[in-house]
């Protein structure tokens, strides 16, 4: 209740909860008019599927008719066999609720929303007919009608009446991205950022990321052109790329400055000019300051003969990494300036490298399966409990029971949500309860119902808009709807009224504690399990595979990335390592892909340190804990350098700088501020003269 009534909803928020109070009114109405045998379900589906956009509201209506038609459906087929068989039947709804639960935690999209509902849809037609199963087919005909019905309701009056487009809202995302973005790199160039600084924006900028891509996959339901789909995706998916891009170039900066300070103050003007473009892009990207700062840092770049220091190393790699940001950069403002003014002109991109793909989902399946496995078992004992009680209508605590373990399967730490659903249930039942019982037996026509329902459905439903406030809105509205059962006839009895409704937030306590119990972890599990996967796919990185394979594997490290760092904020851990982590990868990656390019004794060089760095985190792994690397793998690195630095003398040429940068990109991530001191090896030493003479 923290901030309840600190401020006053926008107008454009009460217009909302005009428009669906209205609809939900509409709904009840002809569901009542129609004679639907429960016509609250059709007027707490107003609810459930309205959004204040087009774009949500029409997806949500179109994934939930679906939903609920499975689910029907899948009543139908098994109640009939099986209800002579109370176990075997509970079994089966169970596996049913937790089969579709998992395929929708295996989706990230709008349409997750279709399965799960599909999964607990067939528990409340089910349980609610053990005792009468002739009607089963009845009861899910009726159920599909009224949630067809309102939804219907939802959509129309949603599309007619003050409709909000979502497209200026993905926009307004990316505004405030791109304001935290040109900080936070601005920051960088600077050479000021102070740690609590940096991280502060990169959660910030992390927390909109991740909400653009539920907001993207909805914009097709709202008429959005392909166009803007497109360039959506192509921002969000060049987006991911920055935070390891800064986080090399500060990297490169710090070594250059504190390795090579002479060289560093001859840059110091070229990184004033970047700064001084990337305040410019706040505006509109321009494709001449782009080329010209090209051209200025072309113009630093050591020669590739001269890369065999290392002060010009380090020169040539700070440069490249401002390079490789000046490019991503550039697209990403782009795109932005095209989602900005709807442009439908083909984009091109600047920022062209091989890792970029399409972004490879990821999901830590083995938690999914335990969450999904909890529910299935938590279903059953609840069926146990029910019938071992013999409680007439324990049904509707089985079906709480199920839908909030559904709702909250994919968080880490489901328990105090399912808390906040249950005290809100049974606040829902007080306000139902006054409703059916003083206000309902004085009303005689449906107008005088709309006029007592308006005022507190009105602020509730406008409440519904703010995240804050969200699930406890919504659920007190829903379940106020539904629990006073409003029918065609007053006939409320106040021990049924009790006994029924009091079953649901029996049931939703049972799921508190079940979930307590079997899942007392938290975010902290799953961050330490991100950390173990990221070191699995450094080790993959390490052998041979194809570049698809290799490519694959990286973007899915990207994808991770962004599920890890939240919950590193989350737990007080330092996020600054899980961006480490995934720059060893990408620069194993570019080790991989320009390897076969060098000479014989820079492949095998290069191959003892990508079994090393294999090596390494394998040890990782096994010990359970983030280790030191360790000295040899730094004289490794330094040898595969001196490797190729012999390639100069065979014309290796472009790959030979690659690889230059991808093991100088390796070491700064895995060792940064480490140097070495390398003893005489004979075999990096040049071949003596024909009189044995050294040339």
């Amino acid at each position: 209740m923290k901030g309840f009534f600190s401020s006053v909803p926008p107008a454009r928020d009460w217009f909302y909860g005009v428009r669906t109070f209205a609809a939900s009114m509409i709904a009840l109405y002809i569901a009542l008019l129609m004679q639907l045998p429960r016509p609250y379900w059709a007027m707490a589906t107003v609810y459930i599927v309205s959004s204040p956009f087009v774009g949500p509201t029409s997806s949500k209506a179109l994934y939930r008719a679906v939903g609920t038609l499975l689910g029907a459906g899948g009543a139908v087929l098994l109640v009939p066999p099986l209800v002579q068989s109370p176990l075997l039947l509970s079994i089966a709804i169970a596996l049913w609720t937790g089969t579709l639960l998992f395929l929708s935690l295996n989706l990230r999209t709008a349409n997750n929303y279709m399965f799960m509902l599909a999964g607990y849809t067939l528990p409340m037609i089910a349980l609610a007919v053990v005792d009468n199963p002739q009607a089963v087919f009845d009861v899910a005909s009726s159920r599909a009608q009224e949630i067809c019905l309102g939804i219907v309701c939802a959509a129309v009056v949603g599309a007619i009446f003050w409709p909000r487009r979502l497209a200026p809202v993905v926009v307004g995302a990316t505004g405030k991205w791109f304001g935290e973005a040109i900080r936070y790199s601005d920051l960088c160039l600077a050479r000021e950022a102070a740690a609590e600084q940096i991280a502060t924006l990169r959660s910030s900028m992390v927390a909109t990321f991740n909400s653009l891509e539920l907001m993207i996959g909805q914009l097709g339901h709202e008429g959005a052109g392909p166009h803007t789909l497109k360039n959506a995706r192509e921002l969000r998916g060049r987006m991911i790329h920055l935070l390891p891009v800064i986080d090399a170039l500060d990297d490169a900066l710090a070594a250059l400055q504190a390795r090579a300070p002479a060289l560093y103050t001859q840059i110091e003007p070229l990184l004033g000019e970047a700064r001084t473009w990337l305040a410019g892009t706040a505006e509109q990207p321009s494709t001449p300051r782009w080329s010209a700062l090209k051209m200025h840092l072309a113009q630093h770049q050591p020669e590739p003969d001269a890369l065999d220091q290392r002060q010009a190393l380090l020169l040539s790699n700070a440069l490249y990494r401002l390079g490789e940001w000046v490019d991503l950069w550039q697209d990403c403002c782009a795109l932005q300036h095209a989602l900005r003014e709807d442009d439908p002109r083909p984009w091109r991109a600047v920022y062209r490298h091989w890792r970029l793909g399409r972004l490879t989902p990821f999901f830590d399946r083995g938690l999914m399966v335990y969450s999904v496995s909890s529910t299935v078992i938590a279903i059953v004992v609840a069926c146990g409990l029910w019938i071992g009680l013999g409680w007439n209508d324990g049904a509707s605590a089985v079906i709480l029971a199920a839908v909030a373990c559904s709702f909250f399967a994919s968080m880490d730490d489901p328990a105090p949500q399912i808390y906040r659903f249950f005290f809100w249930t049974l606040m829902s039942v007080i306000f139902s309860s006054l409703y059916l019982f003083l206000v309902l037996p004085n009303l005689h026509d449906f107008a005088m119902l709309v006029l007592v329902f308006a005022v507190p459905f009105i602020v509730i439903g406008t409440l519904t808009v703010q995240p804050a406030f969200y699930l406890g809105t919504l659920l007190t509205i829903v379940n106020t709807s539904t629990f006073i059962s409003i029918q065609g006839a007053y006939d409320a009895d106040f021990f049924t009224f009790l006994n029924s409704n009091l079953a649901g937030p029996v049931g939703l306590l049972f799921a508190f504690i079940w979930t307590l119990v079997m899942r007392p972890f938290g975010v902290e599990l799953a961050a330490k399990r991100m950390t173990r996967f990221a070191w699995r796919d450094i080790v993959e990185m390490t052998e041979p595979a194809t570049l698809a394979e290799q490519r694959k594997v990286g973007v899915q490290m990207l994808d991770r990335l962004m599920q890890h760092l939240p919950r590193l904020a989350q737990t007080g851990q330092d996020n600054g390592v899980a961006l480490r982590d995934l720059r060893v990868g990408l620069n194993l990656l570019d080790l991989q892909a320009y390897l076969p390019r060098a000479g014989e004794e820079a492949q095998a060089r290069l191959r003892t340190v990508l079994e090393e760095v294999g090596a390494h985190y394998a040890a990782c792994r096994r010990a359970g804990e983030r280790l030191h690397a360790s000295p040899a793998l730094l004289r490794h690195m330094e040898r595969a350098r001196l490797a190729l630095v012999q390639d100069r003398l065979n014309e290796r040429g472009e790959p030979r700088v690659h690889l230059l940068h991808a093991l100088a990109g390796l070491r700064l991530a895995l060792l940064p501020g480490v140097e070495v001191t390398l003893e005489a090896d004979p075999q990096t030493q040049l071949p003596p003269a024909i009189d044995g003479a050294p040339l």
